[in-house]
């Protein structure tokens, strides 16, 4: 019974954020998001902030846990395993963005969104998901300092390629921003050696945003 009104409730909340991602695109994402759904779709506003209690943050936390599974579901199909680790990184780093292609001035506006200062919502813990994310899809199952180094370096090459993403559409410049980037996750074995004045504090600093999820 339980599993059936959960279902339930996430069907009604994938219908309404189909809505939002064409609210979204075209008015940005605002305090007025819910009341301009629940207008134009003839919705109830009330059935709205019952299924989001916390606004538009609730909304989108859920959009981006859509994209995180619908990426993973994706990459399942990729034959990921028989690739070098920088080649996997590379294949589901494009897979993200022609996921997010499809919609891309929604994915834009949320974007922009996280760059807002938010005492609830912080970008670092965001930016910290998709890249722990994009590891354990790569099959990352290291433990010692390079699970931190990894994670550091990447969050560095994402944020580039995101943000070029959403400011220009050639496809080639982007992979060779992503190409040029990515040699730095190769040399990883040796940025461990030079980052150990780190080691102290980068993984007390990344357990925490983790913890934070």
């Amino acid at each position: 019974m339980m599993k059936t009104k959960n279902k339930y409730l996430f069907n009604k909340r994938l219908k309404i954020l189909k809505f939002a991602k064409i609210s979204v695109a075209e008015d940005g994402l605002t305090s007025k998001t819910f009341k301009n759904i629940s207008k134009k779709y003839n919705l109830d506003i009330h059935e709205l902030n019952l299924l989001f209690p916390n606004g538009k943050n609730d909304l989108l936390q859920f959009a981006l846990d859509q994209l995180n599974t619908e990426l993973e579901n994706y990459c399942k199909k990729l034959d990921l395993i028989r690739l070098p680790v920088h080649k996997r990184i590379r294949k589901i780093l494009l897979s993200k963005i022609y996921l997010m292609d499809k919609e891309k001035k929604f994915y834009k506006k949320i974007f922009l969104n996280l760059l807002i200062p938010k005492k609830n919502f912080p970008l670092p813990i965001k930016l910290y998901k998709s890249v722990d994310q994009i590891w354990f899809i790569a099959g990352d199952t290291s433990v010692d300092f390079n699970f931190y180094t990894k994670r550091l370096i990447l969050a560095g090459i994402y944020s580039r390629v995101i943000f070029f993403f959403f400011n220009n559409n050639n496809q080639k410049l982007l992979e060779d921003l992503l190409d040029s980037n990515l040699k730095r996750v190769s040399k990883i074995p040796e940025l461990k050696t030079k980052l150990n004045i780190f080691k102290g504090l980068l993984p007390k600093a990344l357990q925490f945003v983790k913890k934070s999820i």
